[in-house]
């Protein structure tokens, strides 16, 4: 054996020791081989645990995204459907079936027929389920011609394009046929239908395979609801707007109607105005002009009686004409230094005799009210309009009283603040009617008193106090017994003029100390006497012409310091007979023009004071007012 091994030729020992390699080299490729696989292994288990892992992930995500679409459906109040067209089974969220009343019906499938019962139509009322039915139809037919067309993905877009312009993703679209509106009935027992709107949508899905539906389905009944109050409101506003219109075509024509009313009132009051104003200028004049010198005492007390008299009818029609002006804006003020306790003394004095007749009591008190100050003695007021408020509510006070008596008190109740009270033992006011009696035409019937006179004094004084600054009211009398009407104005406190100015005041002079010069322009004889007569007291000479062309030919040819120039005459009234004067050359043109007139109203006065007039003297004249007007345009 040894000599035959060694006899093996070196050629297969060579390649005995090359085939050992190879083993050896094939072991390690093996042994790398098999440690390769062990290391894919390991890192294919890892990414099927990572890929389990992302399906668990997607799974959830998938789910929360399917739980927040449902809500979103639910909050929006919207409900959502896919049917397979071919296949005719279709699947709805939970708010499409708690909309369509089908509960734990999420999978429907079938062929509708109208004829035949189905789960979607039996939800409809009977009336509107062919309109349904023709509706389903038509999106299968479009859905399968889109699957035999075979393009992927592909949606319908046939359907009619609304062209209303207020149309949003077809919700306004009424004649859009992929939008149809359709009622169905309550979900339970009493529940009024309700309507449906649904939206639909058609698509061929590839991969599926399939000819698909999408529908989104809505409650539209609180919407419809909504526009048929809308309208409803719509319609109610445009019968008010009619009805609106049309009162306001009444109320202009009730307007117009009134202030041709109120014009012609106005008219006529300036005519009666001008026509009683006219006589009571004689009557009231004669009396002022009356000398009382040697007269008796009853003498003098009748002719002051006349006198007071006279201004009591003259105050009764102011009246009248001051509520016009009053309700027109037009009242006004015209302030003068006035000596209280005289005033008062004279105001309530002329009631003296009135209350006598009674047998009631009248006397003024002075009273501080709590201020520890005496009434001052002289104070600027509107003498007239003060008057009117003292007269009314004495001449009520007596009208009212049937025994006791009446008292006056004043005094002051604040630094330049004054009150008077007027205080009875009459019938008394229940408090629910006091407000009533400040009213125009307010009056208080009694069963014991009838109301009397015109209703317009308290009324009137309300509005002069209000124009004055002050207040005015009334309460129960002291006790409960009877009334007590109070006021309470300002006032300024001046310096009352000596017995000797007072006595100058009431003579005119030229600035050199000459007598006034005066022209009278009046056709009313009467008047005449009593222009010149109270002309002649104050001192002045008088020149009288019966109308306007003898005051222009007067004032062209004499030296006038004023004239006095009536504004109703023959053959040239007052306005034009002014403006003639104003239109000579020369300085006779400046010579001064005061209205002389038994109107009252700014309207009628506007005519004499454009055609320059420059002051107005009104008539009954009063001797102060004529003195005051002629010297503001002389001094």
């Amino acid at each position: 054996m040894d000599a035959a091994a060694a006899m093996i030729p070196e050629e297969v020992e060579a390649e005995l020791a090359l085939l050992r390699r190879r083993l050896a080299r094939s072991e390690a490729a093996r042994a790398e081989a098999e440690a390769l696989l062990e290391v894919k292994s390991r890192v294919l288990a890892q990414a099927n645990e990572q890929l389990k892992a992302n399906r668990e992930h997607l799974r959830i995500e998938l789910g929360q995204r399917t739980r927040q679409l449902l809500e979103a459906q639910r909050v929006a109040g919207f409900g959502t459907m896919i049917w397979d067209a071919e296949a005719f089974k279709g699947e709805m969220s939970p708010h499409c079936q708690a909309l369509l009343g089908l509960h734990g019906l999420a999978a429907i499938d079938g062929v509708m027929s109208v004829d035949g019962s189905h789960p979607m139509l039996d939800r409809v009322v009977p009336e509107e389920r062919r309109k349904v039915f023709e509706f389903s139809k038509r999106l299968t037919i479009r859905a399968l011609e889109l699957k035999r067309s075979g393009v992927a993905g592909h949606k319908d877009t046939s359907h009619q394009v609304c062209t209303t312009e207020d149309c949003q993703t077809c919700a306004h679209m009424a004649d859009c046929d992929r939008m149809l509106e359709f009622r169905i009935i309550g979900l339970s027992d009493g529940e009024p239908n309700r309507m449906i709107r649904a939206l639909a949508e058609t698509s061929f899905d590839e991969d599926l395979g399939r000819a698909l539906v999408f529908i989104t389905v809505q409650d539209i009944t609180r919407e419809i609801e909504a526009a048929n109050e809308a309208d409803a409101l719509r319609q109610r506003d445009q019968r008010r707007m009619r009805e609106l219109e049309q009162l306001a075509v009444e109320l202009r024509a009730a307007r117009e109607v009134a202030e041709r009313a109120n014009a012609a009132k106005t008219r006529f009051l300036a005519m009666m105005s001008h026509d009683i104003r006219t006589p009571m200028n004689g009557v009231i004049g004669m009396l002022e002009l009356f000398d009382d010198a040697g007269l008796s005492e009853s003498q003098h007390e009748m002719l002051q009686l006349m006198r007071s008299s006279g201004d009591q009818l003259r105050m009764l029609l102011d009246d009248i004409i001051d509520l016009e002006q009053a309700e027109s804006g037009k009242l006004t003020l015209a302030a003068f230094p006035l000596e209280v306790g005289t005033f008062l003394g004279t105001s309530i004095g002329f009631w003296a005799r009135a209350a006598r007749n009674k047998g009631l009591t009248l006397q003024l008190e002075r009273a501080a009210f709590g201020y520890d100050r005496p009434l001052v003695e002289w104070i600027v007021a509107d003498r007239y309009r003060l008057r009117q408020i003292i007269d009314n509510l004495v001449s009520n006070a007596v009208k009212y009283t049937k025994r006791g008596g009446i008292v006056v008190r004043v005094g002051p109740v604040a630094e330049n603040r004054f009150r008077f009270e007027v205080i009875d033992t009459g019938i008394g006011i229940p408090p629910e009617r006091r407000a009533e009696i400040f009213v125009d035409f307010g009056q208080l019937h009694t069963v014991d008193v009838q109301a009397g006179g015109s209703g317009l004094g308290l009324a009137i004084c309300r509005r002069i106090v209000d124009l004055m600054g002050g207040t005015i009211g009334v309460e129960a009398g002291p006790g409960g017994i009877g009334s007590c009407f109070w006021v309470e104005l300002p006032f300024v406190e001046v310096d009352g003029p000596t017995a000797a100015k007072q006595k100058e005041e009431k003579r005119l002079r030229r600035f050199d100390g000459g007598r006034l010069r005066v022209l009278v322009a009046e056709d009313v004889e009467t008047n005449r006497i009593v222009a010149r007569g109270m002309l002649g007291k104050l001192g002045c000479d008088v020149d009288l012409v019966t109308n306007g062309e003898e005051a222009v030919e007067a004032v062209r040819n004499g030296q006038f310091d004023v004239v006095l120039m009536d504004m109703s005459m023959p053959v040239l009234d007052g306005p034009e007979a002014t403006r003639r004067i104003k239109a000579i050359p020369g300085a006779v043109s400046r010579t001064p023009i005061i209205a002389l007139t038994a109107y009252s109203g700014r309207a009628e006065l506007a005519p004499m004071m454009t055609a320059g007039a420059i002051g107005v003297v009104k008539k009954p004249i009063v001797l102060e007012e004529l003195y005051r007007a002629i010297r503001s345009v002389c001094h």
